[in-house]
């Protein structure tokens, strides 16, 4: 622990659910949204991202799955605030109400970090239905609807007059994903990006 931040060797970030310094994405859905923002353009390679210069901090917490524990969603943040996260991207989230989680953006908030939070996937009002961490009122979260190729709500996407922020595209969209090469490439997870 060089940095005597109380992760070792945490160089490329952390995974909370094996407590080491080697966040892989075994979901896929964390290095894909990686690439949106961050992949380096004009190479001739892959696609490109919207910060060609960005910085990306890799933060695991859900599983292989998509699901995790909303204590480890909250240490990640507070990780991320602690270590010079200048922006969070949370595009997972749920129904369920966290005093914990809540308090972990606030922390963020306290150090001026964005969360950009997205609004869900379950075609629901936020409104009506909140969905978490997106629906949290602090003033440091920009909640984020799907739109699709026309500029609409995506079919799947959650809304809200009020709880929803903006929309950004979310039908269709390529970019990176994690590939493990131990033999002949497998697919472990397949599923249309939303």
């Amino acid at each position: 622990d060089d940095d005597q931040n109380g992760y070792i060797d945490d160089i490329h970030g952390w995974d909370f659910i094996n407590n080491n310094g080697y966040p892989v994405d075994y979901d896929q859905h964390g290095t894909h949204v990686a690439g949106i923002i961050a992949a380096k353009g004009n190479n001739g390679t892959g696609i490109s991202g919207v910060m060609w210069s960005g910085r990306i901090m890799p933060l695991r917490f859900l599983g292989v799955s998509g699901s995790g524990d909303v204590a480890k969603a909250a240490e990640a943040i507070e990780y991320a605030a602690d270590n010079g996260a200048r922006i969070i991207n949370a595009s997972w989230g749920g129904n369920d109400y966290s005093s914990t989680l809540y308090n972990a953006i606030e922390y963020a908030r306290q150090k001026n970090v964005l969360v950009v939070a997205a609004a869900g996937n379950e075609t629901m009002n936020n409104d009506i239905d909140a969905f978490y961490p997106a629906s949290f009122s602090l003033p440091n979260i920009i909640s984020v609807a799907a739109t699709d190729q026309n500029d609409s709500i995506a079919y799947f996407s959650n809304f809200g007059a009020t709880s929803v922020d903006v929309g950004a595209p979310g039908v269709s969209i390529y970019s990176s994903v994690p590939v493990f090469s131990y033999g002949d490439p497998v697919t472990i997870y397949s599923e249309n990006f939303d």
